[in-house]
């Protein structure tokens, strides 16, 4: 890993399917600690730009490059780079919480799995966890341990995909501090949201897609300043993101 370079570089990031254009000619650079929010309406190319960075799609042109290395590589160190935090729980319904993080661990090889499960439950506070089988488990718990497996190989760059879609305000707060803790101990984050709170409380810089195409790439004080007026961070985001879905903006 090269800790000079940025821990995400999309350089002309272009997907075809048939005769569809899905994302066109993306340029995006994250740089390592920041928290980098990735907006748009349904169907701008959000989850197929994450599925790319995350190596389980290929683009049709352009370069992904993730701490430097090369993404197309596909190597045992660039998988340990990246964590994944899908939207959807893809985690093991029957097994129980301690369960649950061993297998994964095993999938990526890692040594001393049971040492680093148990660090995992202390850091994310699952002791009340242990004999509950994930499929029981309410949509707070669910999405901490989803957090939790993700950050087993102890990547240096999380993909987080609606990380607190459809939770309870104070669950939803619980989930802001974990991932602002991820970023003071070093992590790098890309999430998507369509909660603009969310986007102008966590996030350094934001990423607008429309169409498969970037709108904008600025920070939340920046759109503040050119959309918002005397509005707040999120007001001021809301409205470029209403603008963005009606039609375009300026």
């Amino acid at each position: 890993m090269n800790n000079s370079a940025p821990a995400l570089n999309l350089a002309g990031v272009t997907k075809r399917h048939r005769e569809n254009t899905l994302l066109d000619n993306i340029c995006l650079q994250v740089e390592a600690g920041q928290i980098y929010g990735l907006l748009g309406p349904n169907g701008a190319g959000k989850s197929t730009l994450m599925k790319i960075i995350a190596g389980l799609v290929r683009p049709t042109a352009g370069t992904v490059t993730i701490f430097g290395i090369d993404a197309s590589l596909q190597t045992p160190e660039l998988r340990r780079l990246v964590g994944i935090v899908p939207q959807d729980s893809n985690l093991e319904r029957e097994l129980t919480v301690p369960e649950a993080l061993t297998v994964y661990g095993r999938l990526f090889g890692l040594e001393k799995v049971e040492e680093k499960v148990e660090e995992t439950i202390a850091r994310f506070s699952l002791e009340g966890m242990r004999q509950k089988r994930v499929g029981r488990l309410s949509g707070g718990m669910m999405r901490r341990v989803l957090i939790a497996r993700a950050l087993l190989p102890e990547p240096e760059l999380l993909l987080m995909d609606e990380p607190t879609v459809g939770l309870d305000p104070d669950v939803r707060q619980e989930i802001w501090q974990i991932i602002q803790a991820l970023t003071v101990s070093g992590k790098t984050i890309l999430l998507t949201t369509h909660y603009m709170e969310e986007a102008a409380r966590l996030c350094a810089h934001i990423a607008l897609l429309k169409a498969g195409r970037l709108a904008l790439v600025a920070t939340p004080d920046e759109i503040q300043r050119r959309y918002g007026g005397d509005v707040s961070n999120e007001e001021a985001l809301e409205t470029l993101f209403i603008q963005l879905a009606k039609g375009g903006i300026d």
